[in-house]
């Protein structure tokens, strides 16, 4: 046995590696080397690797074997931030493009893949290794015979990244066209024809999905080629034409009424006339006849606007160091979209002329009135700053949006808080404006950016608090925003973007949260405030320091037909960075909880749009190598 002097581990001498082949097969390996001589050898071999990954240990397609965990780390992370800096290139009609994994909202990036390397880095420390130093020896023995192999843990945001790849070929894919019937009025009657549906081709979802999985978990950078699928309608132009007497006679007995009652027995009605119906009735192909639901849910929506009422939970505010009620408790009312629809086909399928009610479900507050009129909230259980100096118009407008939500929420005993909920939807309805963003190659209208400004100033009440914190996750890139105002270095930020990630934690306490937003705009500074009754704990968190800057690599352009030939629109570059701090909870007991938070924030070179003519373009950068350890 000698030392290999590249990576500093043992490896077995050829006479060695000669007898523990001879007597690999059939039995325990180390069972055979101790019975030939050899055990005490092996078990020392075995032992050099405590603290190492074993040897030909794969992560896809990267081998980290012989490392240790943080060597480990650095080699998949570098190999995952190369993948979402460039994107997946797909194939597609003989036309490669590229699609991104991500986009810069303003100062917010937000990641469509999101990948685990704690989970993954768990799989990879224990293969090979056991505590029983025999069944230890076993497996490191073997392990130079058989490479043990896992895949890149991850998640996806499937549907984002399906829209986005949609898009990028969105001229090349043939839709199918559904066979539909052709409506028109004629004296007392109607003319109905079928038309024929039309087969198409376009992108297999179900095989890029697959595809991606695989580029993902091995950290791919070769091309994704993708699939066509034909299309064809599902209802042939026969079976629709034996359908057509059922429309003559829905249509004879039009209009129907859809009727909403309101708790005082007053009514208010929708009608559907012939010729609303004209655009929503389609052939099935069980010989019946159905309603198109998009265009259902289109019609539906002035009744939506009238009927919905938002459940509202009690509301207070802070006056004097004491909680004073300013919003009551009320229950909300959502129609039953899905019964409506059934209800409205088995109605005018029937023939009957009978209103049409409307059903709703009813929606309680999960705060009321009555159970927090007394709620004694006379103190501060913690407070987190941060400061937005320098953000867009949009962006600061969001950020007040997202006060305006937040300021006076309550939060019960042994609830689990999700910003997310309490943020949505993120539309421009419910308040929050959109700005031009760069996605790929092309420029186009998002949410503006401002929410993680939010989610990072909650982290930090929170932490101050000493509440239990269930999900977060920091940002992907070094951002000024969200540098601690203790050091200024990066660390104690969280991100939030719709479906994930989200930031939650728990109110342990026996008593109601008060949750007080505040916007400062002269300082441009928010401040969260989480209000309660103390059960004297105390939470503090240390200031966070940067194990390691991670510089940026060159400028990348990419050819755009969005802007003029020659103008450029760029993102800056951000530096990387991998930081830790300690949480601490001192509990009432004196007893201490603490929690190390480690985040790694990837290098993003700067990206310019360059624009060009449809026929022009400009070289893209090249596909980065696999990193190899």
């Amino acid at each position: 046995m000698h030392i290999d002097e590249q990576t500093h581990l043992p490896t077995l001498s050829n006479k060695s590696s000669r007898g523990f082949s001879k007597y690999v097969v059939g039995g325990s390996i180390a069972t055979v080397l101790i019975l030939t001589g050899l055990g005490w050898g092996a078990w020392s071999y075995a032992e050099k690797y405590n603290g190492y990954i074993a040897p030909n240990v794969f992560v896809g397609g990267v081998d980290i074997g012989r490392k240790t965990p943080e060597e480990a780390r650095a080699i998949l992370q570098k190999q995952a931030d190369e993948l979402l800096n460039h994107g997946i290139d797909v194939r597609y009609n003989g036309e490669t493009k590229n699609l991104p994994l991500s986009t810069l909202i303003g100062s917010d990036l937000v990641e469509y893949v999101n990948f685990d390397l704690d989970q993954t880095l768990k799989t990879t420390e224990m293969a090979r290794h056991d505590a029983n130093p025999i069944v230890n020896t076993n497996k490191i023995l073997y392990a130079l015979i058989r490479p043990f192999r896992t895949a890149m843990r991850f998640s996806v945001h499937t549907s984002e990244l399906n829209q986005s790849l949609h898009a990028l070929f969105a001229t090349d894919e043939h839709f199918a066209a559904e066979t539909a019937f052709v409506i028109k009025p004629s004296a007392d009657t109607w003319n109905i024809e079928v038309k024929p549906g039309v087969s198409g081709d376009q992108i297999d979802d179900a095989a890029f999905e697959a595809a991606l999985s695989n580029t993902l978990e091995t950290l791919s950078t070769e091309p994704i080629d993708l699939v066509k699928a034909e299309r064809k309608p599902l209802v042939t132009e026969e079976v629709a034409a034996k359908e057509i007497p059922i429309i003559q006679a829905i249509l004879g007995a039009a209009p129907y009424h859809l009727v909403y009652k309101h708790e005082d027995e007053t009514e208010d009605s929708w009608k559907l006339d012939s010729h609303t119906l004209e655009t929503l009735l389609v052939p099935t192909q069980d010989g019946t006849v159905s309603l198109n639901r998009d265009s259902f849910n289109t019609f539906l929506e002035p009744i939506i606007k009238a009927v919905n009422v938002p459940a509202q939970n009690a509301r207070f505010v802070i006056k004097s160091s004491h909680a004073v009620k300013f919003a009551e408790s009320k229950n909300g009312i959502t129609v039953d979209t899905e019964k409506l629809f059934q209800d409205t086909l088995a109605q005018i399928t029937q023939g009957s002329t009978s209103p049409i009610l409307i059903a709703t479900t009813l929606e309680k507050p999960s705060v009321k009135t009555a159970e927090v009129n007394d709620i004694g909230i006379d103190e501060i259980l913690g407070y987190g700053i941060s400061n937005y100096g320098k953000s867009p118009k949009n962006r600061k407008l969001n950020i007040q949006n997202g006060v305006n939500l937040l300021n006076g929420l309550l939060i019960a005993p042994g609830e689990t808080f999700s910003l997310l909920e309490a943020l949505k939807p993120f539309t421009t309805e419910n308040g929050y404006l959109r700005e031009l963003v760069i996605k790929g190659d092309k420029i186009e209208p998002d949410i503006g950016g401002g929410l993680c400004q939010i989610g990072t100033t909650a982290f930090r009440a929170v932490m101050h608090a000493g509440l239990p914190i269930n999900a977060r996750q920091n940002h992907s890139l070094v951002v000024s925003y969200y540098n601690d105002p203790s050091n200024g270095n990066p660390g104690t930020d969280a991100t939030i973007f719709d479906p994930a990630p989200d930031f939650k934690f728990t109110n342990n306490t026996e008593h109601y949260i008060l949750f007080e937003a505040e916007n400062i705009p002269s300082k441009t500074e928010l401040k969260f405030t989480l209000w309660g009754t103390s059960d004297g704990r105390k939470g503090s968190y240390t200031p966070p320091i940067v194990s390691k800057w991670i510089p940026y690599g060159d400028e990348i352009d990419q050819a755009s037909t969005d802007l003029k030939p020659g103008e450029e629109k760029c993102q800056e570059a951000h530096k990387g960075a991998n930081t830790s701090f300690t949480y601490t909870i001192q509990n009432p007991d004196g007893t201490k909880t603490e929690k190390v938070y480690t985040s790694h924030y990837r290098p993003l070179p700067k990206i310019c749009l360059v624009g060009v003519n449809p026929t022009q373009t400009i070289p893209s950068p090249e596909t980065p190598t696999p990193v190899t350890p």
